[in-house]
């Protein structure tokens, strides 16, 4: 819905005297703007007309007002227009207003046009000449200077009442030593059209320009403002401009600093070749040289440095001081590059495109943000790079690359790049070591995984449902004392080995425990298991304690006895579970082979025994049958 004027009063305002009134002064309108129902707020842009009747037509003089961006506070605005002498000649004149928001789209005629009141015509009332008024007493004399233009002629004044047409140094001239008996009437300045300006030694050092909706400011050398832009002024310095359509814009000082066209409240403090480029509204440049915010970025700062850039199409970029930086911004003026922060240091980047918004560089050196990765930070540090659709990303130190999205990355001083390992990651390079206090304790949640990889994923720490697991692409070693070494099952100087696991099986303190497979054994020999029997019979046995644990009793050889009687093990000062078993099964079989000897022996006896028995048996019932004495039976004898 477009704007819709409710009530619209017309006030002449006469801050002058009516014998020193111009015919030509603005009059100011004060009215109440309302949008869609509501008291409207915020900048729009007023064009006004005048017409000679309340229906169609051309506008008098084919003059047209524009006041752009008036401030319009709960629905009260006020703005002034200036239509000239030539618009009041006694004749009705209508008064058309069109609105639109400020620098957007066409403006909206307002019905109807409203009659212009007698204020304005007091001003044609004062035009006739009345006689000049007398004149003051002469001042005193000035110092000698050089000779300047000819002066003006006094004003004329209103009939019947002095005029302000005294020689210099009267009551009606500004005084060199000061002037009293001033009301808020008098004012030092011109009435008509012709700027006024400020010399030294016969040199202009300031101008003021009044301009139908505002007001010029040139001051310093060689420095220009577009005769289209108001409110517009430069302080000093030298070869400044700002250009057409730069409304309500400064430039402070300096040397060769620019305001572009088509933009509003601009400003930049001083410093050398400082450049606000076109249509950038609010944006300021504090100082420095060779800075430059470029088309279409609008509320955007650079605060001193040099050579410092904010690109094209960059809303709410900032840049603090520093040497050769840029914030790209887009080519793409429908989606802008937005809040990008870059905070000193040198020959960082921020890359291009709306991708890179929020973006963050804080100091350090050749660092840079890539394209399409919002949210991104580099903390300081040199070369460190996060590159593209890198986005909600952390980088510091020394030569990080960050590759993934959502990752973070540190590293330490080292000359070498260090990269990000997979997306959502967090990477420190640290070659003096990650320390916590002592008081730190971490915490891994209550997620099933493999908590700890090492070397890539082949080695690690994870839980399972009820189990706590150790993984390891070939085995495992437990080393007492020492320190490391690439070296294989090797614990280092000074330490020693208590385990190791492979695929053979388990060793414990130097010898195997645990598998018996035979692809894992080499260099067969027999065993006289008769041999080993004896030795292990002549073997000292005692009961004893572990000097570590003499709470508990153990019962069994000496390592050294172990050692000299089978020669088995790596050293004399361990029995290998696998060698005491290994013994003991020799020696069953050893046994086994002495009383299966006993039983034959024994069993050959028996048998000679029950033949002889069969014999006698045989032999007496022989006797008996034939009923004849027999031989007396002998013993027979033992074999």
């Amino acid at each position: 819905m477009h704007p819709v004027l409710l009530l619209m009063c017309v006030l002449g305002l006469l801050s002058i005297p009516a014998w020193a009134a111009d015919p030509a002064a603005p009059f100011t309108f004060q009215g109440r703007l309302q949008q869609d129902g509501a008291p409207a707020n915020g900048r729009y842009d007023i064009r006004a007309a005048l017409f000679s009747s309340t229906a169609d037509g051309l506008p008098l003089g084919g003059i047209l007002n524009t006041n752009l961006a008036v401030e319009v506070v709960d629905g009260h605005f006020s703005t002034q227009f200036d239509f000239g002498l030539d618009a009041f000649q006694g004749d009705s004149r209508f008064l058309e207003l069109a609105v639109r928001t400020s620098g957007s789209g066409p403006f909206t005629p307002l019905t109807p046009r409203h009659a212009i009141t007698a204020t304005p015509y007091a001003l044609f009332a004062m035009t006739p000449a009345g006689p000049k008024g007398e004149a003051g007493p002469a001042g005193p004399v000035g110092p000698a200077g050089p000779i300047g233009p000819p002066g003006e002629s006094g004003e004329r004044g209103k009939q019947g009442e002095p005029g302000p047409e005294g020689a210099p140094g009267s009551a009606d001239a500004w005084s060199r030593t000061g002037n009293d008996r001033t009301s808020s009437n008098n004012f030092l300045g011109t009435t008509d059209a012709v700027p006024f300006s400020i010399r030294a030694n016969n040199l202009p050092v300031m101008r003021y320009e009044a301009v139908p909706s505002g007001f010029r400011i040139v001051a310093g050398s060689l420095n220009t403002i577009a005769s289209s832009s108001t409110n517009a002024a430069i302080l000093g310095g030298r070869a400044n401009t700002i250009g057409t359509d730069a409304h309500d814009s400064t430039i402070g000082g300096g040397n060769g600093n620019g305001v572009g066209p088509l933009q509003r409240g601009a400003f930049i403090g001083g410093g050398a070749r400082n450049e606000i480029r076109s249509d950038n509204d609010f944006g300021l440049i504090a100082g420095g040289r060779d800075n430059q915010i470029g088309t279409n970025s609008v509320i955007s700062l650079v605060v001193g440095g040099a050579e410092n850039r904010i690109g094209n199409n960059a809303d709410g970029a900032l840049m603090v001081g520093g040497f050769r930086n840029d914030i790209r911004g887009t080519p793409d003026p429908l989606n802008r590059q937005i809040a990008p922060v870059l905070v000193g240091g040198s020959d960082n980047e921020i890359g291009s495109g709306r991708g890179s918004s929020w973006s963050i560089i804080l100091g350090g050196d050749n660092n840079r943000i890539g394209t399409n990765s919002p949210g991104a930070v580099i903390a300081g540090g040199t070369n460190n790079l996060i590159a593209n659709n890198a986005g909600f990303s952390f980088a510091a130190g020394r030569r990080t690359r960050v590759n993934h999205h959502g990752s973070f990355v540190w590293a330490d001083s080292q000359n070498a790049s260090f990269a990000s390992a997979a997306t959502d990651s967090f990477n420190i390079r640290a070659q003096g070591g990650a320390h916590l206090s002592p008081q730190t304790e971490l915490f891994f949640g209550s997620t099933t995984r493999q908590m700890l990889n090492l070397w890539d994923t082949g080695y690690g720490i994870g839980v399972q449902d009820f189990t706590l697991y150790f993984r390891t692409d070939q085995q495992f070693c437990w080393y007492k004392g020492g320190a490391h070494t690439d070296d294989i099952n090797q614990p280092g100087t000074g330490g020693s080995t208590l385990m190791r696991l492979n695929d053979s099986g388990l060793r414990v303190n130097g010898t195997f425990v645990s598998s018996s497979d035979w692809n894992q054994k080499e260099q067969f020999s027999p065993v006289d298991s008769r041999d080993i029997l004896e030795k292990l019979v002549a073997l000292p046995l005692a009961r004893w304690s572990y000097k570590a644990d003499p709470s508990s009793r153990h019962l069994g050889p000496m390592a050294q006895d172990f050692q000299s009687a089978f020669g088995l093990g790596e050293d004399d000062r361990h029995i290998a579970m696998v060698d005491a078993d290994g013994v003991a099964l020799a020696a069953i079989q050893g046994l086994n082979r002495k009383l299966e000897e006993t039983v034959r022996s024994q069993a050959s006896r028996i048998a000679r025994l029950e033949s002889d028995l069969s014999e006698l048996k045989q032999l007496l019932r022989r006797s008996l049958e034939a009923s004849t004495p027999v031989a007396p039976i002998t013993q027979p004898s033992t074999p």
